[in-house]
């Protein structure tokens, strides 16, 4: 095998390590209903799973900046 087929070959079988390691890792997340994506009027909806809303971390409120009414430039009279 020449070597320039090295970087190929070693970048191959990384990705193949990896998308194993992927597989097994979600058949053993213990979630027995996957769920199912839902087209709903507001959009798409992740309907049933193994995900808790109280699992996700909520973000901290981000201050409201209230802008100013614009001001009626002076008449020229």
């Amino acid at each position: 095998m020449e070597r320039r087929w090295l970087p190929v070959v070693v970048t191959a079988g990384v990705a193949a390590l990896l998308a194993v390691a992927a597989v097994l890792t979600a058949d053993r997340a213990g979630c027995a209903e996957p769920g199912s994506y839902v087209r709903t009027p507001g959009g798409v909806q992740l309907v049933g799973g193994c995900l808790n809303t109280a699992d996700l971390p909520v973000a901290p409120p981000q201050p409201v900046h209230h802008l100013a009414p614009p001001t009626k430039p002076p008449s020229g009279d």
